[in-house]
């Protein structure tokens, strides 16, 4: 498991307990959140990220401590939450004073760790299979950004020249595996050529395809008839997909059913959506506004 070997931050020893640095509206932050209710593990009070007082390095028995980093206050871009993800992202969990940063790697700690149906099969076929689908939905996280940023978010999507240039010092002391300073820069300056923004477009659906072939054969979940941590991955998609405007009941209606089975489980309810909600409203709102007067991605997926 890829723990993180002396953390900057000396606040990650500090911890006791299960914390969970994200944002609500964050993919990848949304699927370990799913994985831990899934295994029955509750959220707690939120705190603020660099919180450091008795009651909140320590999380409450059988709760996770949530600790905001606000992407829209770019809370994620301060030297603070530097030395604890040195990818500027989000998420990052603390266990117990362990640092993990990677979304993925966190799920699968989760999972050995605590109990509750495992996400990470036991069996050889379906371990393989889901593994498979594990790493083609990794595969497709570029492409995720790029499609959300341009059908999405758009300028809301964009740095200001002082929080530009706060990135790229905290990168010059870091890493940059996220490539955020060079997509940032083409994306701050509509750099970034349509044909680009379609590449990425034209590798979702061909993925989203080859789901639908997979779940054509009537099966429950993508890598058989239970839970994995392959749906877990894909279904944050499509949420986030879903908020753009991607016509999935149309395009993909065994994937648009299967995401529903998934939408309706009550640790997505509780993990996902509890405090996204209004979010996810407001973004299904303007992107159906937009499909309607045909500058929406709906128009664009169905032609790839």
């Amino acid at each position: 498991m890829a723990k993180v070997i002396n953390p900057e931050s000396p606040l990650v020893a500090k911890l006791e307990g299960l914390h969970l640095f994200h944002f609500d509206g964050a993919p990848c932050a949304q699927r370990v959140r799913f994985a831990l209710a899934e295994k029955g593990l509750k959220r707690g009070p939120d705190v603020k990220f660099t919180a450091d007082d008795r009651a909140a390095i320590i999380s409450p028995e059988g709760r996770w401590a949530s600790r905001v980093v606000s992407l829209i206050k770019k809370d994620h871009l301060s030297e603070a939450y530097s030395q604890i993800q040195p990818n500027l992202v989000v998420p990052a969990l603390v266990h117990d004073g362990a640092l993990y940063t990677e979304s993925m790697d966190i799920i699968e700690y989760l999972d050995s760790t605590f109990g509750g149906e495992p996400l990470v099969p036991k069996e050889g076929a379906l371990l393989e299979q889901a593994r498979d689908l594990t790493a083609r939905g990794k595969d497709l996280h570029r492409a995720i950004r790029f499609v959300t940023f341009r059908w999405g978010l758009k300028g809301l999507g964009r740095l200001n020249e002082a929080e530009e240039q706060k990135l790229l010092a905290l990168v010059a002391k870091g890493s940059d595996e996220e490539k955020l300073a060079g997509f940032y820069k083409s994306f701050n300056s509509n750099a970034i050529e349509q044909d680009v923004y379609f590449d990425y477009l034209r590798s979702l659906v061909k993925g989203f395809d080859d789901l639908e072939q997979r779940l054509g054969d009537g099966r429950m979940f993508l890598a058989g008839n239970a839970l994995t941590i392959a749906d877990v991955i894909w279904a944050m998609k499509v949420l986030r997909l879903d908020e753009c405007g991607y016509p999935f009941k149309k395009r993909h209606p065994a994937v648009f059913e299967w995401y529903r089975r998934i939408y309706l489980r009550p640790s997505f309810q509780t993990g996902v959506m509890a405090k996204h909600r209004t979010m996810n409203r407001v973004f299904r709102i303007k992107s159906r506004l937009e499909n309607l007067v045909g500058i929406g991605l709906k128009s664009s997926v169905m032609a790839v």
